[in-house]
């Protein structure tokens, strides 16, 4: 009644009529389109924010060279960071690594590292000079202004690296990607899984060996991981496109390889930490 008081009643035989001119006029066409592109918006927001542009393949287990390629790219990059007195931390599955067992684990496919920068820093001034270094290094090394993150890989097995650069951009004591174009084009899914406690990387940081050096790691233990893994933290797993057994019969949806079904030589102690 409330969209429609104002059509004349009186005229019971143009009523219905009346109903449809009113709902199909162009300001209701306009605002039903406009609606329907919102809500593909946020759908597409929320479940596919992270189009890396990789090519890898989740695997099992993957190659010890290619885990001592990444460990070598790892380490370079860190004398950099460290060089250049960048705060920078573990994150992501190389968290759950140092965590863990101390070390990349078997099945990772590349080194997460979060560098955190002040908000008024030149972001892309560093960004240039990091790709730069890199190469220097003999690192194959693409900065992906989409998402705003520097990928090097390794020249030999092309093992990769993933650097991401966080800032809290508004001052508010929350930590934000402060590059690219996908957290500002998805933000719905970046506040709800990416963002987090600036408290998490004030510094002095704690550190935990990883690859066989000291790294610094964000603060409070798995805070950090409850917040970018908020619906199975808890769990200790490993995402596979193998059959439990790893043997490579491949199939073409992913599946939760649980603890008691990880390859011999795993640690299993994770969820004790």
């Amino acid at each position: 009644f409330l969209f429609f008081h104002h059509v004349p009643f009186s005229n019971y035989r143009s009523k219905s009529y009346q109903y449809w001119r009113l709902f199909t006029d162009k300001y209701w066409k306009i605002l039903l389109i406009l609606s329907l592109i919102w809500c593909y918006y946020a759908w597409v927001s929320v479940r596919w924010a992270g189009w890396y542009g990789t090519e890898m393949k989740p695997r099992c287990r993957v190659p010890e060279p290619e885990l001592e390629d990444m460990r070598l790219i790892g380490r370079q990059t860190k004398d950099i960071l460290d060089r250049h007195n960048l705060t920078h931390v573990l994150g992501f599955g190389s968290l759950w690594g140092a965590l863990r067992i101390g070390d990349i684990l078997p099945w990772d496919m590349d080194i997460d590292i979060l560098v955190i920068l002040d908000r008024n820093t030149d972001i892309y001034g560093v960004i240039d000079m990091l790709v730069k270094e890199m190469k220097e290094k003999g690192m194959d090394v693409h900065y992906r202004d989409w998402v705003g993150i520097i990928q090097g890989y390794s020249p030999v097995y092309k093992s990769q690296l993933d650097l991401s650069f966080w800032c809290d951009y508004y001052g508010t004591g929350t930590m934000h990607r402060c590059s690219g174009k996908e957290a500002w084009v998805f933000s719905i899914q970046h506040r709800m899984k990416m963002i987090f406690p600036a408290r998490l990387v004030k510094t002095p940081l704690p550190t935990l060996n990883f690859i066989n050096q000291t790294w610094t790691v964000p603060r409070e233990g798995l805070e950090l991981q409850k917040l970018h893994y908020p619906s199975d933290w808890w769990n200790c797993y490993m995402f596979c496109w193998y059959i439990v057994s790893c043997r490579p019969v491949c199939f073409t949806f992913y599946f939760k390889l649980y603890i008691h079904d990880f390859p011999s030589g795993v640690n299993k102690t994770c969820l004790l930490y």
